[in-house]
């Protein structure tokens, strides 16, 4: 009986001495992981990458009551700043949606490219086409003010996925959602009073979309 509790006790230390080890071995995995990421930082030292909309303009924007249609024609420049020394950018989805009082008229992809550092990028894209909106009397009421007035304001959101990368290192896929409130004039009949103001845009967490 004695030998046979000497040998059970014998097990009992050698799996606890094995899973003592594994323990040590994870610890030491996660902190050289943990240094790795440190230094890599401190190598990087991402900033910001800033959005702007330096132009836009409406060539045609009319919306018809009896159809419940909105025929659109916009104009957009979009700016993109990559303000990193050692960091370029790719862009793997740039996808715009453009609003009339939270009233979705529009979705539209632009041009993916990569960026270099210290770099301004613009796209240029026209948003174009036709669609279905239900506008209620608070709608319909703004959407008169602003025609007279020459401008509408538009809410464009853009869906944006990207990576970083310095080197042979690149991160994982980036999601992030642009907003940027516009007041844009109506310029179809090269009458209107309104000139466009360069726009700041927030960015916000994907979930936000």
């Amino acid at each position: 009986m004695t030998e046979r509790k000497i040998e059970r006790k014998g097990k009992k230390q050698l799996r606890s001495s094995g899973r003592m080890r594994t323990i040590f071995i994870l610890c030491v995995i996660i902190v050289i992981f943990g240094i790795l990421f440190l230094a890599i930082w401190l190598i990087w030292r991402p900033n910001k990458v800033y959005f702007h909309v330096s132009d836009a303009s409406l060539a045609k924007f009319d919306f018809s009551p009896s159809t419940n249609t909105l025929d659109y024609d916009l104009n957009l420049n979009f700016e993109i700043r990559n303000s990193n020394e050692k960091i370029g950018v790719k862009y793997e989805l740039i996808e715009a949606k453009s609003n009339f009082h939270q009233k979705k008229f529009a979705t539209t992809n632009f041009e993916l490219f990569s960026q270099d550092s210290k770099n301004t990028t613009i796209l240029h894209q026209e948003i174009k086409g036709q669609s279905d909106v239900q506008f209620g009397d608070r709608e319909k009421s703004d959407y008169e003010n602003e025609k007279k007035n020459g401008a509408f304001n538009i809410y464009t959101m853009f869906n944006v996925h990207m990576r970083l990368k310095s080197g042979w290192i690149t991160t994982g896929k980036i999601k992030f959602v642009v907003g940027c409130g516009l007041k844009v004039p109506l310029k179809s009949d090269n009458t209107s009073p309104s000139t466009f103001q360069r726009t700041n845009c927030m960015v916000f967490p994907s979930w936000a979309s």
